[in-house]
């Protein structure tokens, strides 16, 4: 843990020197801006079970735990803890040709062990060339010099693709740094960036080890590449395309031991947008991806204006190459799809939020990769995508600073079921055997996050509903308070039968949950 914090330390202080530089430069740079939140969190996930009484673990309300319902099913949310985020950020010069600019973004919070950690949250570094100000025509190089998690591809949070942990968690060691190039001139922007990643893979050295592990796994510099580009189209339409491909370092399985994994995909984004703004919706999560926005308080300019509506539509597909189930040292590309289609309405103080998502279950696993890990989905199985929809509705209070939102959502999560092909089965469960033992439901890349269905049984509809009640004092201080619902009939785990025996039955489906949140900033 020491020499850890060494590091982040060190990482600290060498950005701080460049921001020091920066400020110091030719040109008479501005100031740089010194800003920080601090923030705390009490809840419990669940009202109706103690702790011990399910699979995932409920351990009653306590200061620090993360308010959560099934609406934030995806990444959930760097802010919903007791927390404080350090930011020092040198700005561009408006009018110079040529501007260095930089922020040092720094997250104390509690580890799992009940420490605090300190922890880099999108510290950057960039030069910026402006050529033609009438016509916006710039470049900026950015390097992000201890991760570039937040340089993704597309542009709907729920289907992002391109983070840290596109290089496999499991086998990298520490954190992605990046470097980006942006170019603007007039509609038209683009950028290309670049990512490397430190991850083990087998060596050509045989260990003289009978019996166990021969292989000897050394550290390797993979890399990626991400492009893209922006037109803003007459009439407020906007038309993206983002690529990428990542090497992915090598394959563990010891069929195809050391051959290389490649992923490469490519998002088309289309969007429309008229009148004011609209913002998103309410809803903290959102905003992990610029951890410089502070989730709680208001966002300027918000309603101006009487009315505003926002559109837009995305897609994804991935492929990668890993190892091919049903041929020997043989491998295949497995290919991952996902869409987003999303509109937001405002009438005065009114918004309203549709959010509608698609992911299948590859797109889902492409980061471990696969539900068995650097292996293709068997030919013999039967998948299901995940289809998620949530409607969302707040109103803003001027006079006394509250806002009002509910949101509900349903969601069909993705499945997997193995089917068996020319097997006779005996038995109570005859027939649910012959076409598949037990069907999976998958709701993210964490296993734990996963249920085995009893035998024979379908997946359901999940149902989500949730109240928030935000209240800000001017600009500084905010609290969120929330109550939300979840049914799950999906959940399932084992338990002992009246014979003592054990057997997989479905859990309680009914899931309350509380929390409170609040944040200052100074």
């Amino acid at each position: 843990m020491k020499k850890q914090t060494n590091l982040w330390v060190r990482h600290l202080v060498a950005a701080l020197t460049a921001l020091l530089m920066f400020g110091g430069g030719a040109g008479g740079a501005a100031a740089s801006d010194f800003s920080s939140n601090i923030s705390f969190s009490f809840a419990d996930d669940n009202l109706l079970k103690d702790a011990g009484e399910t699979r995932k673990n409920s351990p009653n309300a306590y200061f620090g735990q993360v308010p959560s319902s099934a609406l934030d099913r995806l990444e959930p949310s760097q802010f919903r803890r007791s927390s404080s985020l350090l930011t020092l950020k040198k700005p561009f010069e408006a009018d110079a040709t040529l501007s260095p600019e930089g922020a040092l973004l720094v997250r104390f919070s509690p580890d799992s062990n009940g420490n605090y950690a300190l922890a880099d949250f999108g510290s950057y570094l960039a030069v910026r060339y402006l050529w033609d100000k009438a016509n916006k025509g710039s470049a900026t190089l950015s390097f992000l010099p201890v991760d570039s998690d937040r340089f993704r591809l597309g542009r709907n949070w729920d289907i992002s693709w391109g983070g840290s942990n596109t290089f496999p968690r499991n086998f990298r060691k520490g954190m992605v740094p990046g470097a980006k190039l942006d170019v603007t001139y007039g509609p038209v922007s683009a950028f290309l960036g670049a990512k490397t990643a430190l991850i083990r893979s087998p060596s050509e050295t045989v260990l003289d080890n009978p019996g166990g592990n021969t292989n000897q796994l050394v550290e390797r510099a993979y890399y990626a590449g991400l492009a893209g580009v922006s037109v803003q189209l007459p009439a407020g339409v906007t038309a993206a395309l983002h690529g990428a491909v990542f090497q992915k370092g090598t394959n563990t399985r010891a069929t195809v031991l050391g051959k290389p994994i490649t992923a490469a995909g490519g998002t088309a984004i289309l969007g429309y947008a008229t009148g004011a703004k609209v913002g998103d919706r309410m809803d903290i999560r959102l905003y992990y991806e610029d951890p410089t926005v502070n989730p709680l308080t208001p966002v300027a300019g918000l309603y101006d204006g009487d009315f505003g509506f926002e559109a837009g539509l995305e897609g994804t597909m991935l492929i990668q190459t890993l190892e091919d189930p049903s041929q020997n040292h043989s491998t295949v590309n497995e290919t991952s799809r996902a869409g987003a289609a999303s509109a937001g309405l405002r009438v005065g103080r009114l918004r309203t939020h549709l959010t509608l998502v698609m992911r299948d279950l590859t797109f889902i696993l492409f980061n471990v990769p696969g539900l068995v890990p650097y292996q293709a989905l068997p030919a013999n199985t039967e998948v299901q995508p995940e289809l998620f929809g949530q409607l969302s509705a707040d109103y803003f209070f001027p006079r006394p600073g509250l806002t009002f939102g509910l949101s509900g959502g349903l969601l069909r999560p993705a499945t997997y079921e193995a089917t068996v092909q020319g097997s006779t089965y005996s038995g109570p469960y005859a027939s649910q055997m012959a076409k598949g033992i037990h069907k999976l439901v998958v709701r993210g890349a964490n296993s734990g996050d996963w249920s085995i269905l009893p035998a024979g049984m379908d997946e359901e509809l999940v149902g989500m509903f949730r109240a928030d009640l935000k209240w800000n004092l001017g600009t500084a201080f905010s609290l969120l308070a929330e109550v939300s619902y979840t049914y799950d009939p999906n959940l399932a785990q084992v338990f002992l039968n009246d014979m003592g025996h054990a057997e997989r039955l479905f859990d309680e489906p009914n899931a309350v949950g509380v929390g409170l949140v609040g944040e200052m900033v100074f």
